[in-house]
């Protein structure tokens, strides 16, 4: 990055201007996507708070998908969280990197249905679901995992597992998104100082999880993947689009809050027509940056879809796996000094648990002892 651009990110950072820290504070509040939207915040159940994707740290020749729902959910009112019956839940996949769906991974469910347990607790409730894959893969059928409010010790989780070599589950897991955002709105709100706690503020929130896992054969094509997760209910005509994500993120901080619906209901192949010219111009006021810099950024972020090359490690920006750090300057390769250091805002480099190396690799929502 120019020593100039450099100079004008740094002044930017210690003090910005009143409208932009406006802004900010409108949408990284939000981040990763939690409710990024003004419609979204009343459809918790189609708000996908993140997005991964990512190669099986376990078996290489996977490609794993994980959809969030129900961001900021407390495990201590577990079984208020569900998946709707009435929306689903989809992976896209292109292929040839034209940012227009090759292959789709299809999520419904069904309504709430009593449930007794194999171990004996009675009195739970769950829902079923059905995965379809256009790629020609067997569908998966079975339960949702349970939660309970009695015992502190999740259940086990309920795990798919298709002939094709396919795994889906569904339900309650730890939140894997980490971030301080209070620390970062009052970064760029020109608080900083005396406030910096380095505290994860997704701590102890848990989400409603989709995981599913695929043979990275039956749609890697020897060119780099583009990905994205959308959520969708029946209309009169037809399926109608209520978000999509593939970037973390990217509305929260690049589009502007009356464009988010818009922006929802669009398709990655048209970003570049409509959405890129603004893009640019919240980088420009945000954070200074121009030239080669910007059009690295742009690269990334539009069209708005995780690029995921199998032959590389996965590591943000190449697809997003579970421990990537978020911060919005080092994700996006931009090591400017921001709060703590060269590509370091919020000063939260891991999720308070670990999660795990096998499926369904997040980790059990955590009750407060």
């Amino acid at each position: 990055m120019k020593s100039s651009t450099t100079q004008r990110l740094m002044a930017l950072v210690q003090g910005v201007a009143v409208s932009v820290a406006s802004l900010l504070c409108s949408t990284t509040a939000m981040a990763s996507d939690h409710r990024e939207s003004p419609e979204i915040v009343n459809y918790p159940t189609a708000d996908i708070g993140d997005f991964w994707a990512f190669i099986s740290p376990s078996d290489p020749s996977k490609l794993v998908f994980v959809m969030a729902v129900n961001p900021y959910a407390v495990p201590l009112i577990s079984k208020s969280y569900i998946f709707s019956p009435d929306i689903r839940y989809v992976f896209k996949i292109d292929s040839d990197n034209d940012a227009r769906a090759d292959s789709e991974i299809v999520s419904r469910f069904s309504k709430e249905n009593a449930f007794a347990h194999p171990d004996g607790h009675g009195g739970l409730t769950t829902q079923t679901f059905r995965t379809t894959f256009s790629m020609g893969l067997a569908p998966l059928v079975g339960k949702v995992t349970p939660t309970t409010q009695v015992r502190k010790t999740p259940l086990d989780p309920i795990i798919l597992q298709g002939r094709d070599g396919t795994k889906a589950f569904a339900g309650l897991r730890d939140d894997p998104f980490f971030f301080d955002l209070v620390a970062s709105d009052r970064t760029f709100s020109g608080m900083a100082n005396g406030f910096r706690t380095k505290t994860d503020r997704f701590a102890w929130f848990a989400v409603s999880a989709l995981v599913v896992e695929i043979p990275l054969a039956s749609v890697y094509r020897g060119q780099p993947l583009r990905l994205w997760a959308t959520t969708e209910e029946l209309g009169q005509r037809g399926w109608k689009q209520i978000q999509r994500v593939g970037n973390p993120a990217v509305k929260g901080v690049y589009i502007p809050e009356n464009m988010t619906e818009r922006f929802n209901a669009s398709e990655p192949h048209n970003d570049v027509r409509d959405f890129k010219a603004v893009a640019e111009q919240s980088a420009r006021t945000m954070f200074g940056l121009q030239g080669e810099t910007l059009d690295r950024l742009m690269g990334i972020i539009i069209p708005d879809t995780l690029t995921l090359d199998p032959t590389q490690p996965t590591k943000s920006p190449n697809g997003r796996a579970l421990d990537d750090d978020l911060d919005l300057m080092f994700w996006f390769n931009l090591h400017a000094p921001i709060a703590y250091a060269p590509g370091d805002l919020d000063g939260v480099h891991g999720n308070d648990v670990p999660n795990s190396t096998t499926f369904p690799y997040l980790a059990p929502p955590i009750h407060p002892q």
